[in-house]
């Protein structure tokens, strides 16, 4: 082949080489569109394992640690190779054994995810600090599971308590109150938001007639007076950071911080009974929490062969949680949303970055 002809040739094989790479290999806007699901993914992924991690880790008294994902940075390189073959001597010694022209084209992406650990006085203060009033009413305004959320989220209401553990009837009062709501919240009339007169409340309305009996109920469980269903009309409750039952129409709540709630789901962690023996774990609390009949992680020797939503490998047994245990899957949705609040007030702006490089 002339020389001309095999610098055309070349020529026109690099400019075609994005039809080498193929569809699933496009450079520029089409890496992004590739990789944002994957990273997210990823991240996403390993965030589960984080918090299943933590979880578990509390079960065993154990120190627990977080890293908080600062930056995800990702160089792409390509790479672009041709190679010919001649032959010296009669044609008949290499004739139809020599490639007259190979193009090649290589691509190459190298992630480095950095990790800035999670510590000190900020991350003490955001997981100790109980939740607080706005980030309460937010979270009670989602319309799935909303008496449990309660249950969850606070531990006293008008002086009933909802204490971590003890005996099943020191919570009855408490859940008694929560069942009322559930019924007024699931015949749309009652509502965790902000109005006119206060920040945020509790508002029951138009529960008249069908609901009015239901309605008195609730306010004798919460000490209030059930002379307000008057003629149905709408009962405003502020709800206030405070003790004890209120000296007026209001509710006095306490919240749990993130670190109450670390522990209530890891009271939910079924030590193996291997560990249990060995006193490896913290002892089996001696009555269900409030979480026990919402929130399971299960334990196995072997990895779990049916469908999981998080699983982890920890002192020699897999923990997990199972793809089709809903309740359990909303819970830890919750346990993320919350840790991952408090990561991000707890991560300084200054501080040194663990950098991994995930692969070249």
């Amino acid at each position: 082949m002339p020389r001309l002809a095999v610098f055309a040739a070349a020529a026109l094989g690099f400019a075609g080489c994005g039809r080498l790479l193929g569809p699933s290999a496009t450079l520029g806007p089409g890496s992004i569109v590739r990789g944002r699901g994957l990273y997210n993914e990823v991240i996403s992924e390993t965030n589960n394992e984080q918090t299943l991690d933590l979880i578990v880790r509390a079960r065993y008294g154990e120190p627990l640690g977080l890293l908080s994902v600062a930056s995800v940075t990702a160089n792409l390189r390509t790479t672009a190779t041709s190679d010919a073959e001649f032959g010296i001597g009669p044609s008949s010694n290499y004739k139809g054994n020599l490639t007259p022209l190979s193009l090649g084209v290589a691509y190459e992406e190298n992630p480095t995810i950095s990790y800035t650990p999670v510590q000190g006085e900020r991350y003490a203060k955001a997981v100790l600090s109980p939740i607080g009033i706005d980030m309460l009413v937010l979270l009670l305004g989602i319309e799935h599971s909303r008496s449990q959320l309660v249950s969850v989220l606070m531990k006293q209401i008008n002086g009933l308590q909802n204490p971590m553990d003890g005996a099943p009837e020191s919570r009855e009062a408490f859940r008694a109150a929560i069942a009322l709501l559930g019924q007024l919240e699931d015949a749309g009339h009652a509502a965790w938001t902000s109005t006119e007169t206060g920040p945020f409340a509790l508002v029951l309305h138009d529960y008249a007639p069908a609901q009015r009996d239901v309605a008195r109920a609730l306010l004798r469980a919460w000490r209030l007076p059930d002379s307000l269903p008057r003629d149905g009309r709408e009962i405003i409750l502020p709800v206030r950071l405070a003790f004890g039952p209120p000296t007026t129409p209001e509710l006095n709540v306490q919240t749990r911080s993130v670190y109450d709630m670390v522990e209530i789901a890891a009271s939910c962690v079924d030590v193996p009974p291997e560990h249990a023996a060995r006193g490896i774990a913290d002892p089996v609390p001696e009555s269900a929490g409030p979480l026990h009949e919402h929130f399971v992680i299960h334990s196995s020797r072997s990895r779990p062969a049916e469908d999981t939503l998080v699983a982890v490998r920890h002192r020699g047994y897999w923990f997990y949680i199972a793809a089709n245990d809903g309740p359990s899957k909303f819970v830890f949705r919750l346990m993320q949303t919350l840790i991952g609040m408090r990561l991000v007030e707890a991560t300084p702006q200054s501080v040194p970055s663990l950098t991994i490089p995930v692969g070249k």
